[in-house]
């Protein structure tokens, strides 16, 4: 039976604590100005590459700062990332649960090195077919080609995820597209972005999938 693709950030994990602090601490050490939670949350999800350049256009700042914003971004993330980071309620039973009757992999905008350290740390590493997400050192990789590099591996039918470019990559991909509702995205973007499928709860979600 064909298998089931999940995003990571607000999917599977909160990683809003750990992102939006590191986020933080790289802005501090290049002197932006604060910003609050819901100025920041846009960032979670995309390539951050993007998603810098961006801010420094809005806070009018060179957006060429974007790479050095990153670095600092990583430096601090990685070395705390383990200790803010949690599962979202229920969604490691869902991972298992779907398992049971299809392959289940993981596919990220976050470096893959960081997505498989923090699913190994959160104990499920194991229960999934594969971890796709873009090496260290890509520039910006699109979710489209991160998934298209999961299926030349492995046979998927679903992508899920909680915000637009899960389900344009999906749709790129010929996927049936789940989006979810409990992540970073909403129902206007995800419905825009053109999900076949919404659901508001992880039993819900092993009823579409499994």
């Amino acid at each position: 039976m064909t298998g089931v693709a999940f995003d990571l950030d607000g999917c599977i994990i909160d990683s809003k604590t750990s992102i939006l602090a590191s986020v933080r601490v790289a802005m501090a050490s290049l002197s932006l100005p604060a910003q609050t939670d819901d100025e920041l949350l846009w960032l979670i999800g995309p390539p951050l590459d993007f998603g810098f350049a961006e801010l420094l256009r809005r806070l009018g700042r060179d957006p060429g700062d974007s790479a050095e914003l990153l670095r600092r971004y990583r430096a601090d993330y990685v070395a705390t990332m383990l200790e803010r980071t949690t599962l979202l309620p229920g969604m490691d039973e869902v991972v298992r649960k779907v398992g049971a009757v299809r392959a289940v992999c993981v596919v990220t905008s976050k470096p893959r090195p960081f997505a498989v350290q923090l699913l190994e740390h959160l104990g499920l590493l194991d229960d999934l077919a594969l971890v796709e997400g873009p090496p260290l050192g890509a520039s910006a990789e699109p979710k489209t080609v991160t998934l298209a590099r999961a299926i030349d591996q492995l046979p998927l039918a679903y992508m899920v995820g909680d915000r637009h470019h899960d389900v344009e990559a999906g749709k790129a991909n010929d996927l049936r597209t789940v989006g979810v509702l409990w992540g970073f995205g909403s129902a206007t973007e995800l419905g825009e972005a053109g999900a076949d499928v919404l659901v508001q709860t992880p039993d819900e979600l092993v009823e579409v999938l499994a």
